[in-house]
C-alpha cells in the first residue's frame, strides 16, 4: 500500500469514528473458525502472492483445536457440468474449474480438514448462504466468528458481512486473508474494521484461543 493511500483509509477511519462508528466488538463467549476458499485454485495458482496467510492459518488453527473451537472449511464448488453455477459462474467463467472431487476444489494441504471439522461446498460468495452452517454454529454456543481466507475483498467479505447479519461477534485476521488485488485487499480490511466487525491480528487470536485452552 503506498503511503498516500493508508493516509487516505486512516482518514476515512478517523471520520467515523469521530462520527461514534467503529467502536471494537471484542469476542463473546465462544469462537469458532471459518476458513473461506483456501484451495488450490487460490492458494497454488497465480491468484496467491504468497502462501504467508495460509502458513499463518495453520497456526492460528492450531490454537483453534487446542481450546476445542469449531472449525468450518467452505470451498467454491460445482458440479461437472456447472448446472449449479448460477450468475456467479457466469459472472466469472474460472469458477467452473473449481470441480467438485478435483484438484482446485481441494483444500490446501498445508490446513487439511481434521475429523469432526465441517466442510462446505458453496455456489456463492458467502459462506453463510444457503447453507446451514450459521444454526449449525449458534446450536455449540458459538457467539464469534474467526473469519479466514480468500479473497480479501470478495467471498471473506460477503462471509464477514453475513457473519454480522447473523448476530455473531465478527473477527477477520488481517495475517490470514489475501487477495490479489492489494488495493482492494487495503480498502476491505478498512472496510471491514468500521462497519462489520474487527479486524485483529494473528497474535490477537492465537492469545485468545490459547487463553480459552486454560
Amino acid at each position: 500500500m503506498t503511503t498516500d493511500n493508508q493516509k487516505q483509509l486512516e482518514d476515512v477511519r478517523e471520520l467515523y469514528r469521530s462520527k461514534g462508528v467503529g467502536h471494537r466488538l471484542g469476542f463473546g463467549t465462544k469462537a469458532a473458525v471459518v476458513v473461506v476458499d483456501f484451495q488450490k485454485q487460490y492458494t497454488r495458482t497465480w491468484r496467491a502472492k504468497s502462501l504467508t496467510p495460509v502458513e499463518n492459518t495453520a497456526t492460528l488453527l492450531a490454537a483453534a483445536r487446542s481450546a476445542g473451537a469449531p472449525v468450518a472449511y467452505t470451498f467454491i464448488g460445482f458440479e461437472a457440468d456447472g448446472a449449479d453455477a448460477g450468475v456467479f459462474g457466469e459472472k466469472a467463467h474460472t469458477l467452473l474449474e473449481n470441480v467438485i472431487g478435483t484438484e482446485p476444489a481441494e483444500i490446501d494441504e498445508l490446513i487439511t480438514p481434521q475429523p469432526g471439522d465441517a466442510v462446505i461446498a458453496k455456489q456463492v460468495p458467502s459462506s453463510f448462504f444457503g447453507n446451514t452452517l450459521a444454526a449449525d454454529l449458534k446450536a455449540q454456543g458459538v457467539d464469534t466468528v474467526v473469519v479466514v481466507g480468500t479473497s480479501t475483498s470478495g467471498c471473506v467479505r460477503a462471509t464477514v458481512v453475513d457473519s454480522l447479519s447473523h448476530n455473531f461477534r465478527t473477527m477477520l485476521v488481517r495475517d490470514c486473508v489475501m487477495d490479489s488485488n492489494q488495493l482492494a485487499h487495503d480498502i476491505t480490511l478498512t472496510d471491514v474494521d468500521i462497519k462489520y466487525g474487527d479486524v485483529i491480528s494473528l497474535d490477537e487470536a492465537v492469545t485468545y484461543f490459547e487463553g480459552q485452552a486454560k
